[in-house]
């Protein structure tokens, strides 16, 4: 226990600082918090020092904090999905979406029966299907936190990439319950994976007016967050005994979620997940070890981080200009929809869980993560998209909602 204790406070304090750092070099700070758990593994400091830091009968008990900090960020995630933005502009969203998740996703595939071949594990479906959802997926926090520091929440851009990273990670979660089927033939129950129609209905048509009922403002902000995170824990064991990984449970609870109270439930739900999420980056940064890497994976690395900006940008972009965007929005756009960040970590750490994919190649796609995310930035910046200046002294940044009845949401990192 005492390890625990001080591994998290570690834990907490590192990713608070590099994530900082890399705000201030105008990064998401979940570049910097992933960059803390790569140099608590054995890349940096070594399989020793790593081991003597965080020792094996720990991990399970960090692993346990993780799961938790990534429930309520899934839940976070899911709140950030305007239901009704998803509606508005359906057809240009729809055809982005479609564009920005197909490419990569057939890419991915295609790469997987071919380059990356020596890293099947003989599962002919689970492999392809997996790879093209680690590069088809975008970071809708993320996204939207990039959105967020620019003030482009109220623009075109701001709502077409918002909606549309949404559906995307909607396909890449549908995709990826896919390989949830095929990679556990050992799971004997599949009727169970059937009951998720029946638990979407019954979220959206009977949890979701009585939550409407029952979350109001009489309630306050604390039996908010209450229901909100209870809730979400509660249908991510639901979905867990199906079959499916606890982030469907906790994404579906989100995206039911009563929008009127998100202002409320938020702040608590961030807090929560601050304390136990970056658990999750020191878990994942444990399983990188980049200095194993054989000329084999560097050309690896190099075709896996094409694949994914190619496919991500270019089939984004195409669609873009045929939904008559202009140029620089359009590519602006696709910069956008190249961002992976937690999200992706998610996914590989399921897929490095199920046995999907091995150590190795699990390091090159965190990798992949990292330099696609890192990109957003400065690629919004050739594009024309630029930070706006700090606000004044009691004045609104331009673009951005003003605090009373908030429509911007503050994205999860």
């Amino acid at each position: 226990m005492i390890f625990l204790l001080l591994d998290l406070v570690l834990i907490i304090v590192a990713a608070r600082l590099l994530g900082g750092l890399a705000r201030r070099l105008g990064q998401p700070a979940v570049i910097g918090e992933i960059a803390a758990g790569i140099l608590a593994g054995p890349t940096v400091l070594g399989a020793g020092l790593s081991a003597a830091i965080f020792p094996v009968e720990v991990k399970p008990q960090l692993t346990a904090l993780a799961d938790i900090g990534v429930v309520i960020f899934m839940f976070l995630a899911g709140l950030e999905i305007d239901r009704d933005r998803l509606a508005g502009n359906g057809r240009s969203i729809l055809a982005i979406a479609v564009a920005a998740f197909a490419t990569p996703f057939v890419l991915g595939c295609a790469i997987a029966l071919g380059p990356l071949a020596r890293h099947h594990d003989g599962n002919q479906l689970a492999f392809p299907l997996f790879l093209g959802c680690a590069l088809a997926v975008t970071a809708f926090p993320v996204l939207a936190r990039i959105l967020q520091d620019r003030g482009l929440f109220t623009t075109r851009l701001g709502q077409l990439g918002l909606a549309g990273a949404a559906v995307v990670d909607i396909f890449a979660w549908c995709a990826l319950a896919l390989v949830f089927a095929s990679a556990r033939p050992e799971f004997d129950d599949h009727w169970r994976l059937l009951l998720i129609v029946p638990l979407v209905a019954v979220l959206w048509w009977v949890v979701r007016p009585v939550l409407a009922r029952a979350v109001t403002a009489e309630r306050g902000e604390t039996a908010t967050v209450l229901v909100g995170v209870c809730g979400a824990m509660a249908t991510a064991a639901v979905t867990e005994w199906m079959g499916l990984h606890l982030i469907f449970g906790a994404f579906l609870f989100g995206v039911i979620f009563p929008r009127s109270q998100r202002p409320r439930a938020e702040p608590g739900a961030q807090l929560v997940s601050s304390l136990f999420l970056p658990a999750f980056f020191v878990v994942a940064g444990l399983r990188v070890d980049l200095s194993g890497l054989d000329r084999a994976a560097v050309v690896e690395a190099v075709v896996i981080v094409t694949a994914a900006i190619t496919g991500k940008m270019g089939g984004t972009y195409i669609a873009a200009r045929l939904c008559r965007l202009d140029r620089r929005t359009a590519g602006a756009l696709a910069a956008l929809m190249n961002t992976r960040g937690l999200t992706e970590l998610v996914i590989l750490n399921i897929g490095l869980t199920l046995g999907v994919i091995d150590t190795q190649l699990y390091s090159v796609l965190v990798l992949m993560a990292l330099v696609t995310t890192a990109m957003t930035g400065p690629l919004l910046t050739v594009f024309g998209v630029r930070r706006p200046p700090p606000p004044e002294l009691g004045r609104e940044r331009p673009g951005t909602p003003p605090s009373e009845g908030r429509t911007t949401p503050a994205a999860p990192t």
